[in-house]
């Protein structure tokens, strides 16, 4: 029987194992094991069950580990329980290699409050004893406890340290770093899982100089890299954004024959790296290159292509890869369908957005997120918002990136009561703290024109950076508090947090509506001479406009003849319809007629003009152009959209 066991045939071993006239508690616990070890657990328990109706033979030590160890795989926690009541009944507690196996079992089931009374239960635990717990808590996220257990082993070994490291790293903390740093000062030696763990929380947290050192420390210690650690490096560069060092990483580990023995890993690593760093170029090259090795497409890299459309938002292309996605048979994949959706949903084809998604046998979070995303993107915001309705009544787990696509849709729509109702459902789901939802919320009320509740949110933030700042100093501009808006802007200075070009766009754009043309020029020059940013043809405008609308027609001119940007209709529109106000004529004549040249069709300009004519009663040359208007084109009825209560 062991004979067939260890060739492969498993029925054959099974068959055998039925006509023996005798069979021993030594025959049972082989073929059990053997099932459980060929990830065939349902039927490892079928036959212990059979084992103990029979009761023909006691199952042994061997046999309940092999039973247990079924249950794990499984997922069986019943059966696991009967087994556990019948090692106390039988006094076997004091085997620590048994009540390890029970212990693994309930940790693999989910049961923690029983594992931790089988770890108590144990007279002499030994290392696998505490290294199971300490999985078992660094898999549900309680490093709290983890680390409690961690620091009472008293020599914890390599693979102990390496359990607590991939726990921070799972929930991509820097403690994970720091953990590592404690181990080489214990004088325990890293090994191929260690580096793999920590490159990745450097790769998320950007801890590019930290990735460095331990790339260094690879590289003198002459450890033998292996496909993770390449792996690992590629993707921690990559996130980094130093796509160069991530590329020659790439092609150095190809080289590595005898050490690389699955390269289908440094593959997906680059691949996903170059997409998600919007190399879209190189993403296709790459692709192109890999398919024609002859090695076959995984869901991984169908993942990546599908993300460089998105970037390009080019449905062709992804219609293509959606049929060879369907060739290969990846169309149903979960991942794939996900990204498929919001493929499709970004490229404004929602129909068929809608069409893939249901059509998904698991329409996780990720799924939802990029139809709803989709859909705000593309203007769709009331369906954005039934979707988010139909998902939380579906109790699908929501994430702050749906609440905060949602809250998109309600700034949109200015529709305030669903935007209320989305900041409830935040509260009592605890998402009240996050950063991307609290700005989101201000930007929402921002939008609805209730800017008191945008800073009362504001100032319950523990945490506020560049976005959030920016933020409230929007949305102070866009309703009337400049004032307020310049206030927040020295605050942001004074906390050190660094303002970038959008917030400068915010609180010019605030002066702008104040007419606050001395604090504007202050805010303006500091731009480039404290802060090292360049001003954009946007910001040129908003000043150009705000000096215009307070007369200062030479500063402002002088402004667009010294920008290093060709001025645009926008530039020229805000100093036309500043000379409409002030009844400049002279200048206004000259700016027209620049804008006539320029855009012979835009209606706007005429009426622009038309109107300066009229202001100053010259009537004769405002009905010329209001005939010219109406062989340009038509104008059209005006629409807005209002929130109104049933």
């Amino acid at each position: 029987m062991a004979m067939y066991i260890d060739s492969g045939f498993l029925d054959e071993a099974h068959q055998l194992f039925g006509e023996m006239p005798e069979r021993n508690v030594v025959s049972w616990t082989t073929l059990i094991s053997a099932y459980s070890h060929v990830g065939r657990p349902s039927e490892a328990l079928q036959l212990f069950t059979w084992m103990l109706e029979l009761k023909l033979e006691m199952p042994n030590s061997f046999t309940l580990s092999a039973a247990l160890k079924a249950c794990a795989l499984a997922k069986n926690i019943e059966v696991g329980k009967s087994i556990h009541r019948h090692i106390c009944g039988a006094q076997l507690q004091y085997d620590t290699v048994l009540m390890n196996s029970l212990l693994d079992m309930y940790v693999k089931c989910g049961s923690l409050c029983n594992a931790q009374v089988v770890f108590d239960s144990i007279p002499l635990p030994n290392l696998t004893s505490w290294n199971t717990l300490i999985a078992g808590y660094c898999s549900k996220g309680l490093m709290e406890e983890a680390v409690n257990l961690f620091q009472q082993i008293p020599e914890p070994d390599l693979i102990s340290w390496n359990t607590v490291i991939a726990g921070y790293a799972h929930m991509e903390s820097q403690e994970a770093v720091e953990l590592m740093c404690m181990m080489h000062r214990a004088g325990v030696k890293f090994d191929h899982f260690t580096f793999p763990c920590v490159l990745k929380t450097c790769g998320f947290l950007r801890f590019i100089t930290m990735g460095e050192q331990i790339h260094c420390y690879l590289i003198k210690s002459s450890i033998e890299c292996d496909q993770f650690i390449g792996s690992a490096l590629i993707d921690m560069y990559s996130k980094c954004s130093q796509m160069s060092k991530a590329m020659k990483l790439f092609y150095e580990y190809l080289g590595y024959e005898e050490f690389i023995h699955d390269k289908m890993v440094l593959w997906n690593s680059i691949i996903s790296g170059c997409a998600s760093n919007k190399y879209n170029s190189a993403t296709l090259a790459l692709v192109s290159r890999f398919h024609s090795s002859g090695m076959l497409l995984n869901s991984y890299i169908f993942g990546s292509i599908l993300k460089v459309c998105i970037n390009l938002l080019n449905l062709r292309c992804g219609t293509q890869v959606h049929g060879l996605i369907i060739t290969c048979g990846y169309h149903l994949d979960s991942v794939v369908g996900s990204i498929l959706t919001e493929l499709y949903a970004k490229c404004g084809s929602i129909e068929d957005a809608l069409q893939l998604f249901w059509r998904l046998p698991d329409k996780d979070v990720v799924a939802w997120t990029g139809l709803i995303s989709g859909c705000a993107q593309q203007g769709s915001n009331l369906l954005a918002f039934s979707l988010f309705r139909e998902m939380v009544y579906l109790n699908v787990g929501v994430d702050q990136f749906v609440i905060s696509s949602v809250l998109k849709a309600c700034s949109s729509l200015a529709g305030l009561e669903g935007g209320k109702q989305v900041h409830a459902y935040c509260v009592k789901s605890g998402y009240e703290s996050e950063t991307i939802i609290d700005t989101s919320l201000i930007d929402m009320y921002s939008k609805c024109g209730e800017i008191d509740d945008g800073l009362a949110v504001f100032k319950h933030m523990d945490v506020r950076d560049a976005i959030c700042w920016t933020g409230i100093i929007v949305g102070c501009g866009q309703n009337g508090r400049a004032k307020e808006a310049i206030e927040f802007f020295q605050a942001m200075l004074e906390k050190g947090v660094k303002p970038n070009e959008i917030t400068f766009l915010g609180v010019l754009s605030a002066c702008r509506h104040a007419g606050l043309v001395g604090e504007a020029f202050g805010i303006f020059r500091s731009m480039s001479v404290d802060h090292g940013l360049v001003p954009r043809l946007e910001h040129y405008c908003c000043m150009v406009d705000l000096l215009s609308q307070a007369g200062c027609f030479e500063e402002a001119e002088r402004l667009i003849s010294d920008m290093p940007y060709e001025p645009d209709e926008t530039i020229w529109g805000s100093l036309l319809g500043a000379c409409v106000s002030h009844n400049n004529v002279e200048l206004g004549k000259r700016v027209a007629e620049l804008l006539i040249s320029k855009s012979p069709d835009d209606a706007s300009v005429y009426v622009t003009l038309s109107n300066v004519y009229a202001s100053l009663g010259m009537w004769d040359c405002s009905t010329k152009l209001r005939e010219v208007i109406r062989k340009v084109c038509l104008k059209e009825a005006g629409r807005s959209w209002i929130e109104v209560k049933s």
